[in-house]
């Protein structure tokens, strides 16, 4: 159940980030990268793999509006 609505935000998160890019939206790009790394970092704290499940382009693109580049 938790794994399923982790891979649910972090869908939603990715699309959101791609969608406030495509519109030139930078304060929504940013919440939407800060939203996808913290679930990528709560699945890692629970043992989760989710490899295959974030965009590698995207995750590169939140490091570096959140300045983790």
């Amino acid at each position: 159940m938790f794994e399923t609505a982790l891979r649910e935000g972090i869908d939603r998160a990715q699309e959101g980030l791609r969608r406030a890019h495509r519109e030139g939206l930078p304060y929504e790009e940013a919440a939407h990268a800060a939203r996808l790394l913290d679930l990528q970092d709560r699945a890692r704290h629970a043992g989760i793999d989710t490899t295959g499940w974030v965009d590698p382009e995207l995750m590169t693109a939140a490091r570096a509006l959140a300045g983790d580049d």
